[in-house]
């Protein structure tokens, strides 16, 4: 294995803020670390320069974060959604540069932003807030759709009822669908942390109905936007996972594409340069199908249409996720009878209930990631609405 070096700077944002009423708390850090990788499997890393020695490329630190506009939007967001709110919004901006010092310096830009916090009903409960993805996120908190449906699932959330444990047909909306094909494609697709880990016996496992693909992309104006992953490895185009429904291509580091006899797909990614790249999604895409949603909840004719899904995991060949909001159907309309808690309880296989799928396709505005302690602000996924002929539902 050669030396890996690698080297970051840049700076970050945090403004905290409690609304109404309250002023922001705005915290700025300047940065720059290296790491290195020697052929023994020992790693250094350091909050300083990198040694002279590396000849790395000397670059000057990325613009600054607009914290005084970031404040302002941020008090206008919250002065927006017409209810209390503890609302935290990060800005990561830095250059990266990698080596394998068998190759030239590879560098790349982080440019991603969060918006995170929890916001108050009605009822005396609350619900969480979670944007992020690739820029600074000021055309999200602006008056506009965006911030009209945050505040329509607030005060739709505080009217409902408790939901019921249960199995039956269901219609996700684009951001429930992405959360689902995430969690049970996505991270299914992914090879393991530890590349002494093999899990090509994933390969060839069905995870959807006939007819349905899905592929990464980080080259694609999604939350991802790179062409070269932390490892330097260049995307040169789409990875396509799913075909007909069933995992022909795992996403790869160089090291488990190594271990698996494969080609490394781009996708090694680390969410600060002194953690080590791991196997992780750029930007997952499931294309849209041809029906509107109007024509999926008459094919349902009866069941709940989700309108919106929260803290989506998964764990081997399960996952789950929070029920913020769902709507009652009957007769294939919807009855404004709405209901909320519970959980989405699934196997990974739970899209081979598929039926059909929407007909446009929207990025989750939720892109960010947790996998193995490494947080990620632009881990996107592009997806329709979708039928399911039955979805379970834990109390």
């Amino acid at each position: 294995m050669p030396i890996r070096r690698s080297h970051e700077i840049g700076h970050a944002l945090t403004i905290d803020l409690v609304a109404p009423g309250g002023q922001p708390a705005v915290r700025t850090t300047c940065f720059q670390a290296w790491r290195e990788e020697l052929p023994s499997g020992a790693v250094r890393t350091s909050t300083a320069l990198p040694p002279r020695s590396w000849s790395a490329p000397e670059v000057p630190p990325p613009a600054g974060g607009e914290a005084d506009r970031a404040c302002r939007l941020l008090v206008e967001f919250a002065a927006g959604l017409g209810a209390s709110a503890a609302l935290r919004y990060s800005r990561l901006v830095s250059r990266r540069h990698v080596t394998d010092a068998e190759e030239m310096w590879q560098s790349r830009e982080v440019n991603v932003f969060a918006l995170t916090g929890r916001i108050g009903l009605a009822n005396g409960r609350f619900i969480s807030l979670g944007w992020s993805g690739f820029g600074d996120g000021f055309d999200r908190m602006i008056e506009g759709p965006m911030r009209r449906r945050v505040a329509w699932i607030a005060r739709s959330a505080a009217a409902a009822a408790p939901m019921e444990a249960g199995a039956g047909p269901a219609v996700l909306d684009p951001q429930s669908t992405a959360l689902v094909v995430h969690e049970a494609v996505g991270h299914f697709s992914e090879a393991a942390v530890d590349a002494s880990v093999d899990l090509r016996h994933r390969l060839g496992c069905r995870l959807a109905a006939d007819g349905f693909d899905v592929f990464d992309d980080p080259s694609l104006p999604g939350a991802a936007r790179y062409q070269v992953d932390d490892e330097g490895t260049e995307a040169i185009g789409p990875t396509r996972v799913l075909a007909d429904g069933v995992i022909i291509q795992q996403l790869h580091s160089r090291r488990s594409a190594a271990a698996a006899a494969s080609l490394p797909t781009a996708n090694a990614r680390a969410a600060q340069i002194t953690l080590p790249p791991i196997p992780r999604l750029s930007n997952l895409v499931m294309p849209a199908g041809t029906s509107s949603q109007d024509s999926l909840l008459e094919m349902m004719g009866s069941g709940l249409m989700v309108h919106h899904l929260s803290h989506g995991f998964s764990r081997g060949i399960e996952m789950e996720a929070r029920i913020v909001l769902a709507e009652r159907v009957e007769g294939g309309r919807l009855t404004g009878r709405f209901v909320s808690g519970g959980r989405v309880t699934e196997r990974v296989d739970v899209l081979t209930r598929a039926r059909s799928r929407g007909d446009c396709s929207e990025l989750n505005p939720n892109a960010l990631c947790g996998k193995h302690g490494q947080i990620l602000y632009d881990v996107g996924t592009i997806a329709p609405a979708l039928l399911l002929s039955s979805l379970r539902i834990s109390a």
